[in-house]
């Protein structure tokens, strides 16, 4: 970014207006970055919404699928209290039919007893006619009330030995029933969770994306600010011709020479300048009258001075460890713009150095007085 903005301010001209499109060209860089990251987010907040609406329709099918599991369980448990019920039943009922199938049998076996005895045995025994046909009558009505009740008894077991079967069926039904919606509710819930990691993962991706937009847009603002200031302040320096003074100019300090004119990076190193040792404190100054169109700091290249020269040229003096001149001042030859240091992440306290011709970067060594070597 900084070497963005760098080439930015090196094109800038005498009259204030730009001879190079790299900062109008980094500008429709921004936009379109700003647009996609746009649709980007537009497109991804529908999909938000919609993993969103994806997660309420599963949240109610659960709510749903619960509420019926919990009720067929409770059915499940008043039926089994139903069949314990009929169980009690039954074996009560059993109790009951072995008595009445007693008391019939005795019954019977009183009658045919009675049946046995002939009209002689009768008067012999002294009982009379009337009183054994009264008894007769009472044992037939009594084995027909037992064998009545025992029928009963059948009927209602059978009965009963019905509705443990239906009960046997429904709560076999209703067993299948809880362990489909214990399964359904178990995938539902696994799908959720998945689905809500992803709208997780989503509003994170969403926010680091408006973020990065955020961030664009404030360097968008800043490329315009900084457009419309120097383009406001650029006015043509007074002085001779910079063009006039090629190998002729003084070096910004006096230091010896520690890294030469390079074109093309090489490793971690700046590259378009020229580095010049120079002890923190020491006098920054400038090569030749111009205008200051750039004082302040900017990444990689510390505290930083630009110098406008007309003409389409430039000076920049850089990793400054302060500024002693103003965007807008005017300075001569020699006059101080700042301190040397190692602003910016200067390997060695100095001056970086660098000439520029309409944006494009230049030998300084071409254009200063040969400097001392190290």
């Amino acid at each position: 970014m900084s070497r963005l903005i760098l080439l930015l301010l090196a094109s800038l001209t005498l009259t204030g207006v730009l001879a190079a499109e790299d900062p109008r060209q980094r500008l429709e860089a921004i936009e379109a970055d700003i647009g996609r990251i746009d649709r980007w987010l537009s497109s991804s907040r529908r999909d938000r919404d919609s993993l969103q609406d994806e997660l309420r329709r599963v949240d109610l099918t659960l709510a749903d699928l619960a509420s019926r599991a919990r009720r067929t369980r409770d059915e499940l448990d008043t039926h089994r209290r139903r069949a314990a019920e009929l169980e009690r039943e039954i074996t009560e009922l059993q109790g009951k039919e072995a008595d009445a199938r007693a008391a019939v049998q005795a019954t019977i076996r009183q009658a045919w007893l009675l049946g046995r005895r002939g009209p002689l045995q009768l008067l012999l025994e002294a009982e009379s006619p009337e009183r054994i046909a009264r008894l007769l009558a009472y044992h037939e009505r009594l084995a027909r009330a037992r064998a009545d009740a025992l029928e009963a008894y059948r009927d209602n077991r059978r009965e009963l030995e019905r509705s443990r079967t239906d009960l046997a069926a429904t709560r076999e039904r209703l067993e299948r029933d809880r362990i489909t919606l214990d399964t359904q509710v178990a995938e539902l819930a696994e799908a959720r969770k998945g689905q809500a990691a992803a709208l997780s993962r989503l509003e994170a991706d969403i926010d680091a994306r408006e973020a990065s937009r955020a961030e664009l847009a404030r360097n968008q603002a800043r490329l315009e600010e900084l457009l419309e200031r120097l383009s406001r302040q650029a006015a043509a320096p007074t002085g001779e011709s910079f063009a006039a003074n090629r190998g002729k100019l003084p070096w910004p300090v006096d230091g010896r020479l520690l890294q030469g004119f390079e074109t093309r990076r090489s490793g971690s190193r700046r590259t378009g300048g020229v580095l010049l040792a120079a002890e923190p404190g020491s006098t920054v100054r400038a090569v030749h009258p111009g205008r200051v169109v750039f004082a302040d700091w900017m990444r990689g290249l510390g505290l930083l001075v630009i110098l406008d020269h007309g003409g389409g040229y430039m000076s920049l003096y850089a990793q400054a460890e302060s500024l002693l001149r103003n965007p807008g001042d005017i300075v001569e030859a020699g006059e101080p713009l700042a301190t040397a240091g190692q602003s910016g992440g200067g390997s060695s306290s100095g001056v970086w150095f660098e000439i520029r011709r309409n944006g494009q970067p230049e030998d300084p060594g071409r254009w200063c007085r040969p400097p001392a070597r190290a």
